[in-house]
């Protein structure tokens, strides 16, 4: 998605959509551990997430969410470096999400 489209979303379907991601790296990384697939596809979606949130972060409407959004990028890298478990980080992007609707 291109900034121009992202920036037409308001910050819930910024966040909604960074969330689905999460739930698609989180499955991708147990998926490859469990054996269910061959390839470990985490770092794909890992990029992903950072892009996404770079471009909520660069949005001109939410430059009061900047320390905000950064620590959300910093607890999905405490995931991705297995210093919080699965059920830590959903519960994290449940809540934050679900403050912001």
């Amino acid at each position: 998605m291109t900034c121009e489209n992202w920036y037409k979303l308001d910050i819930k379907e910024q966040l909604s959509n960074i969330h689905g991601e999460v739930k698609r790296l989180i499955r991708a990384r147990n998926n490859f551990r469990n054996g269910t697939a061959k390839e470990d596809h985490s770092d794909s979606y890992l990029e992903k997430i950072k892009n996404l949130i770079f471009m909520t972060y660069t949005d001109p409407k939410n430059f009061r969410r900047e320390r905000e959004l950064l620590e959300e990028e910093n607890e999905i890298l405490r995931w991705y470096n297995g210093e919080v478990d699965d059920d830590y980080i959903m519960r994290y992007w449940k809540q934050y999400t679900d403050a912001i609707s």
